[in-house]
């Protein structure tokens, strides 16, 4: 499956291991890079992108929808490696593109979104699969409201180098009957960075944790200093920094 790119979309392959080329089509400024990495730079937020698979097939995802004043923003992961991963990956690509597109048109609060992905996961997962994902967006004023589902904590790194976390909203993805999520806002000013990573970059064999990945990010400036900086990952490894 080819890397899904238009004027506004930019979506995460299920085969990330093909070099991604042209995103000059999708975003003028924008270019390709490294084997499962990419830049692309939508007005005035760069974003970087990196994905790197343990085995063929990667289990984690990420996507981005521009519509009018505001960037959405999607990441998320899959438990489990492998094939199985990435079919139920591929599935939540789907159907967030159509979710997204649709509340980005409606202005929907993104907690609805995950309401709508986790109903939609609920029948398809068997009870052994579950899937963590943060769903958001940026206005171009940088008021950035988000909702995290049980996923790696969202870092915010600070123009005087302090470094913020956004914990879970709500539960995991595809399991619970009846689960809720909310939004919360902050502010991403110019020159501060939002950073959305699975949970292959903190439990690498660097055993990083939060707390190591936020010492690395103090002087890391792309998804590719930090998985030089980690080292050999055994986990599918995708990481999005988002600068304003």
């Amino acid at each position: 499956m080819p890397a899904v790119r238009n004027a506004n979309v930019v979506q995460i392959p299920l085969f990330p291991r093909v070099i991604l080329s042209d995103v000059g089509a999708a975003a003028r400024n924008g270019t390709a890079t490294a084997e499962g990495s990419g830049r692309h730079i939508q007005d005035d937020t760069s974003i970087l992108a990196l994905s790197r698979p343990a085995r063929t097939f990667t289990g984690d995802f990420y996507f981005t929808h521009r519509h009018r004043d505001r960037l959405w923003l999607a990441h998320g992961d899959v438990a489990g490696k492998g094939l199985p991963a990435a079919v139920v990956m591929a599935m939540i690509q789907e159907e967030l593109e159509h979710r997204i597109t649709s509340c980005a048109a409606t202005q929907c609060d993104p907690a609805a979104t995950m309401q709508r992905l986790h109903e939609f996961l609920r029948p398809l997962l068997p009870n052994n699969r579950f899937a963590t994902g943060v769903i958001g967006y940026l206005r171009d004023d940088g008021t950035l409201t988000i909702a995290n589902g049980g996923h790696c904590p969202p870092l915010i790194i600070r123009r005087n180098g302090t470094i913020e976390e956004i914990g879970s909203t709500g539960p995991l993805l595809g399991i619970l009957n009846g689960a809720k999520w909310r939004s919360m806002k902050t502010h991403l000013a110019p020159g501060e960075t939002l950073v959305l990573y699975s949970d292959g970059v903190t439990e690498s064999c660097a055993d990083l944790g939060v707390e190591g990945l936020k010492r690395v990010l103090a002087t890391a400036r792309t998804p590719e200093d930090v998985l030089a900086a980690i080292g050999t990952t055994t986990d599918d490894v995708t990481l999005v920094m988002v600068k304003r």
